[in-house]
């Protein structure tokens, strides 16, 4: 029968019905300590006291050891040891031998019943098939497929520069030059594939599957794709995914999505749980974050692994630090965000480069809770005088030595600037009609009103004079020796190797000596001078 319930869980302002459908999938997302797997024991339980759906957990603390040359016992007895920890189906006594009385914290040692029940029901089907062909010789009969079979297809297609070769009493794996080499001596990631594949296989018919951090062991590129082949394998089942892993979450798209924030035991088990609701205009991964934060969030350009996350995280350790992309994405998921009531309650603001704005201009995108760094590239905040001083100092330079090299910097900056004016107006002029062209709000009703609006529109954006202005602005800042303003127009993130070289380091070196400064946890000079050049920060409601 299909499944279809739900499963009640206490919360500290009611309790909330979260639905379990056959070919559906639930993932809740929570930091350590958030009481994920004791929710993953709470459903276990559950359906172990109601008796209403089989259900099937597979715990995040659990053995990788794989042995090969397990001799498997029939089928019947195969599956009770995998599913109850015992020969005979006992549900109620899964929790006393298969999870030993410490549901929560047992390492789940079962990757010897997966293998013993994938080789018995191997053994089933063969001498099933066998005896049918024995009895009607002649008959041309399709040999069937087995779940070992549908495994090593499974772990081909994520794994397809391997090949597993499954033998009468063992396993082996093959590599695309031919070499082979025993199952036991997988990696980590290759063995569990292999045993979340065998895992969701051997599962009943419409089953519950509890993964408890579905991502460990696993290479990012292949995640989103192997559960997407295991869901496809098991579209009877319903799968119910509980980590702290939002990249995991967002790539379950179909999916029902609950922030997870904190659990109570005392004087009875509560979870803190919100509803990650679905919106087109911020990605899931990024609502799951703001949903599961009790601080401000803050929008900034990047991808998160660069040093200017780890810096903007240091300065503003107030909020929730999320890099979405460009400046425009930044922008455009500030104004998302404030759209949405539901994700109020936090606050939020952005932060994107100068790239070369008037203070006109800025002070218009922070009336909308967009703040512009004072330079064009985050890097070249490291340029600027009080945090290039405070490096100085940190590398154990005299005031005197650190001004003098300050003054080389600045004027290499300035000559740099001048020698590749028309390149860096060039691409300011660039932006700006980018930003123009993406300001256009078309209303027309027909064709003709379109295009005439459309032209109207174009024709009011001078490359030339936006051009002309930026290269007087550009070349007035030069002449007047203005370091900062230059900055704010030059859009050139290799000045930092400069700004190495003049402190006697390599780029990579100096990078490596601000990531570790930044994450101390001192309140030093640095940290300072980063928090007096940087935007005050205000969130908006």
């Amino acid at each position: 029968m299909p499944i279809d319930t739900t499963v009640s869980v206490v919360t500290p302002s009611g309790s909330i019905d979260i639905p379990i459908k056959g070919g559906s999938s639930v993932v809740f997302i929570g930091a350590n300590g958030a009481g994920k797997t004791r929710l993953g024991v709470h459903f276990e339980r559950h359906f172990m006291k109601t008796g209403s759906l089989e259900t099937h957990r597979i715990a995040a603390h659990r053995s990788l050891m794989l042995n090969p040359n397990v001799v498997p016992p029939n089928l019947e007895i195969a599956e009770n040891r995998l599913r109850f920890g015992r020969d005979t189906a006992t549900p109620q006594a899964k929790e006393v031998v298969r999870w030993s009385q410490k549901p929560e914290t047992v390492l789940l040692q079962d990757f010897d019943h997966v293998l013993a029940a994938l080789y018995a029901e191997n053994n089933d089907v063969s001498v099933t098939f066998r005896t049918q062909a024995v009895a009607a010789p002649g008959n041309p009969l399709v040999p069937p497929a087995t779940k070992i079979d549908k495994l090593k297809a499974i772990w081909e297609r994520v794994l397809p520069h391997r090949e597993l070769v499954v033998l009468g009493g063992n396993i082996k794996t093959k590599t695309a030059d031919g070499t082979t080499y025993s199952a036991s001596d997988m990696s980590d990631g290759e063995r569990v594939i292999f045993y979340l594949i065998g895992q969701a296989l051997l599962a009943k018919p419409d089953t519950l599957l509890i993964f408890d951090e579905p991502e460990l062991h696993i290479n990012k590129s292949i995640l989103a794709k192997l559960w997407d082949e295991i869901e496809s394998a098991r579209a009877d089942c319903a799968f119910l995914y509980i980590t702290h892993d939002v990249e995991f979450a967002g790539s379950r798209h179909a999916a029902t999505k609950y922030a997870l924030r904190s659990y109570r035991k005392e004087p009875s088990e509560a979870w803190d749980i919100e509803l990650v609701p679905e919106n087109a205009e911020i990605p899931d991964d990024v609502v799951a974050t703001i949903i599961g934060s009790r601080r401000p969030v803050l929008f900034v350009e990047g991808d998160g692994g660069s040093l200017d996350s780890s810096l903007y995280r240091r300065v503003y350790n107030d909020f929730t630090v999320i890099p979405v992309g460009s400046c425009d994405q930044v922008i455009h998921t500030v104004a998302s965000f404030a759209a949405r009531s539901e994700l109020h309650r936090v606050g939020c603001a952005g932060l994107v480069d100068r790239d070369g704005r008037s203070s006109s201009e800025a002070a218009h995108l922070e009336q909308k809770g967009v703040y512009c760094l004072p330079v064009a590239e985050v890097e070249n905040l490291l340029l600027l005088p009080p945090v290039f001083l405070a490096l100085a100092k940190a590398l154990q330079f005299s005031e005197e030595d650190a001004q003098s090299r300050l003054d080389a910097l600045r004027t290499f900056v300035l000559t740099q600037a001048g020698q590749q004016i028309d390149p860096i107006c060039i691409r300011y002029t660039r932006r700006r009609i980018d930003a123009a062209m993406k300001r256009i709000g078309l209303t027309g009703t027909d064709p003709i009103a379109l295009d005439t609006e459309f032209k109207t529109a174009v024709a009011g954006i001078d490359a030339p004079i936006i051009f002309g202005e930026a290269k007087s602005a550009l070349n007035a800042a030069i002449a007047a020796r203005e370091y900062e303003k230059v900055l704010s127009y030059y859009d050139n993130k290799g000045l930092l190797a400069e700004s190495a070289r003049q402190l006697g380091y390599n780029q990579k070196a100096l990078e490596q000596f601000i990531g570790r400064a930044l994450r101390s946890n001192e309140n030093t000079e640095l940290h300072t001078a980063l928090g007096v050049v940087l935007p005050t920060v205000t969130p908006r409601p």
